[in-house]
């Protein structure tokens, strides 16, 4: 991989931001709950301040990263992430607490956009898979570590010092973004027409756009009913961390096989495989929750990490998509494929909780699974008869 030493760089920069971040959200969902007594409607709230300011900002931040080196984005964002991190150590309201948490979702909104374009535009298009699926394993492996690396700071030293941890890791991860700028060229300037176009939702990333939302619809929508679904199954309270764990291990694994050949053609069919087989693995977690607790926990551990697997895959494909069919709309591609998980992240919730009071557990996963199979077919045969027009391949910035 050309300029191995910078990419490497901003390989653990990305780690380190994702490391710090996890650790971070699960102090704020801890402050809210012990330091504010937060009641069920303000952690909605709270989930509507997390999720919400990046859907609103999608538009400013493509143009911030089409106008600007994505290395200083990702500098100048994970600044103000420094900045509003400290000072939720300090606030002393609910109100002041919310609207600093906006704050520094708003700023977090840009990394995953700015990092796409990195990628795009500094390595060269032939390893651009690789990359991404490294990418990909450093985020896994920060989701992995950081829950526990936090757990055992909060109940040691209090949510004050996971922050600070938090902080010590935002820290690493702005020297590692800078370092990995500091031999590189900058961007050429966009022109003002260049500057100007919006991502045209008619073309082909409306496929895109739908496959993200069908895909976390469907997870989003059982995610915070989970554990609840569990209990009245009547697993024991450690079988979540199991399974959350591997449904990690499986991203990993993901992150590290290899796309293969159908790497070079990043079509639908590529977003559309690991996206049905996710509906399929739903389906059969819906017919295990209908078996005995003693199999049905080991089921669950292998569907689970057949999730995680598929789930790295999918987001691999996700950004080869917008890297091979939206090359001259990286930035704004990538802030529309974020706002697209976020909302339905923020919306899906709501529909899960409706058809757990009125459906069993099993049938909850069936249902869903089945129905987002369908809207995904639906997905694949409508633009299957349409042209699908490939956008010109961007120009690699040159070492």
């Amino acid at each position: 991989m050309p300029n191995n030493r910078r990419f490497h760089l901003f390989l653990t920069g990305s780690f380190f931001t994702s490391f710090g971040g996890w650790i971070n959200f699960l102090a704020i969902l801890n402050i809210a709950t012990f330091r504010f007594n937060a009641n069920p409607f303000d952690l909605v709230i709270l989930s509507a301040a997390l999720l919400i300011p990046p859907i609103l900002l999608t538009r400013s931040i493509s143009r911030v990263c089409e106008r600007h080196a994505s290395t200083k984005v990702l500098v100048v964002a994970l600044a103000l992430t420094l900045c509003t991190t400290a000072a939720l150590l300090w606030v002393s309201s609910f109100v002041a607490f919310l609207l600093v948490v906006a704050l520094k979702s708003a700023a977090l909104g840009f990394t995953d956009p700015a990092e796409t374009v990195y990628v795009t535009t500094s390595v060269a298009e032939a390893q651009q898979s690789r990359a991404f699926r490294l990418l990909n394993l450093a985020q896994s492996v920060a989701k992995i570590c950081a829950p526990a690396a936090g757990g055992i700071v909060g109940a040691f030293a209090g949510d004050n010092r996971t922050m600070l941890v938090s902080i010590v890791f935002i820290c690493g991860a702005i020297v590692m973004m800078l370092a990995s700028a500091s031999h590189s060229k900058a961007l050429p300037a966009a022109s003002p027409e260049k500057a100007a176009e919006r991502v045209r939702f008619r073309g082909p990333i409306m496929p895109l756009l739908l496959c993200v939302g069908i895909y976390f619809a469907l997870s989003a929508a059982v995610n915070n009913q989970f554990p609840l679904m569990l209990r009245n199954q009547g697993f024991d309270k450690s079988v979540l961390g199991i399974l959350v764990s591997c449904s990690a291990l499986g991203g990993v694994l993901g992150s590290l096989l290899p796309t293969g050949r159908k790497a070079k053609q990043a079509g639908l069919g590529a977003l559309l495989t690991p996206a049905l087989a996710c509906c399929a693995l739903f389906i059969a977690v819906g017919g295990i929750f209908r078996l005995p607790l003693r199999p049905a926990e080991l089921m669950l551990a292998a569907a689970f990490f057949a999730t995680g697997l598929v789930g790295a895959r999918f987001k691999v494909e996700c950004r080869l998509f917008i890297a091979r069919r939206l090359a001259n709309q990286v930035p704004g591609a990538s802030a529309a494929l974020q706002s697209a998980g976020m909302c339905m992240q923020f919306v899906a919730p709501g529909i899960g909780a409706v058809l757990t009071s009125l459906l069993s557990t099993g049938d909850v996963f069936i249902v869903l699974g089945s129905f987002s199979a369908a809207c995904l077919v639906a997905v694949a045969m409508y633009f299957a008869k349409r042209p699908h027009t490939v956008e010109p391949r961007a120009a690699v910035v040159p070492d």
